[in-house]
């Protein structure tokens, strides 16, 4: 399976995911110690998650330009959220194998992640979208969304959909799922999924920490919308 590696950063030389994930959810537990109202915790939880997701997407987009030519070869990209999971009753279950709605996603404005890896595919999706609109192709477009956590994962129409997310032009669309399914029983540590039943690990690994991040700022949010503690 393809690990997502990081590209180093000269003030990230000395941190690892581990500390990152670490550091940002102490971050979020001094929010909610030192901010007494709902209302001023949701908006900063927000705020907090909109940057993330940027820092996410352009990461994920701007990757292949940090690459060597051919890193294209063997590229498995593991799916951002966990695909079994289990109850406290120990039955195994998934979100993806529930029914899916449909989601318009707009490309200039969601959490897009999307991998492209052939620089001469690149380069020619770039020339067409930038001088012409981006064209959806249900046929070639692929993606998943996640709702609440507002990231939408694409698998199919690489290099296309990397255009159209660069120049901020148009939408696809996604097969829609609900990560609230997840919240009560799945956590991370910005490694691992765990079952929150009996902290064993899950067989997927996070293909980057800062999805762990989204992950438990998101639970935290729903849970105080919810008032539940």
């Amino acid at each position: 399976m393809f690990k997502w590696k990081r590209k180093k950063k000269w003030y990230r030389d000395f941190v690892n995911p581990a500390h990152e994930f670490r550091y940002a959810m102490e971050f979020i537990e001094e929010t909610l110690e030192e901010e007494k109202t709902k209302e001023d915790q949701i908006l900063i939880l927000d705020f907090i998650l909109s940057v993330i997701r940027e820092d996410l997407k352009y990461d994920t987009l701007t990757n292949i330009f940090y690459r060597e030519k051919w890193f294209d070869e063997g590229l498995r990209i593991s799916l951002p959220f966990p695909y079994h999971y289990y109850d406290e009753k120990g039955n195994m279950l998934s979100i993806y194998e529930d029914k899916a709605e449909v989601k318009k996603v707009d490309l200039a404005k969601e959490c897009v992640l999307v991998f492209s890896w052939h620089r001469g595919r690149m380069r020619d999706n770039i020339k067409n979208v930038g001088r012409n609109e981006f064209q959806y192709d249900k046929f070639n477009h692929k993606a998943y969304y996640f709702s609440p956590v507002n990231i939408c994962f694409v698998y199919n129409g690489m290099h296309s959909i990397t255009a159209g997310v660069g120049f901020k032009k148009g939408y696809i669309e996604a097969a829609e799922y609900d990560v609230t399914k997840l919240f009560e029983h799945v956590y991370t540590d910005g490694l691992y999924w765990y079952n929150r039943h009996n902290n064993q690990k899950l067989e997927d690994e996070l293909f980057d920490f800062r999805i762990g991040v989204i992950y438990e700022i998101s639970k935290i949010k729903y849970n105080i919308e919810r008032n539940v503690t």
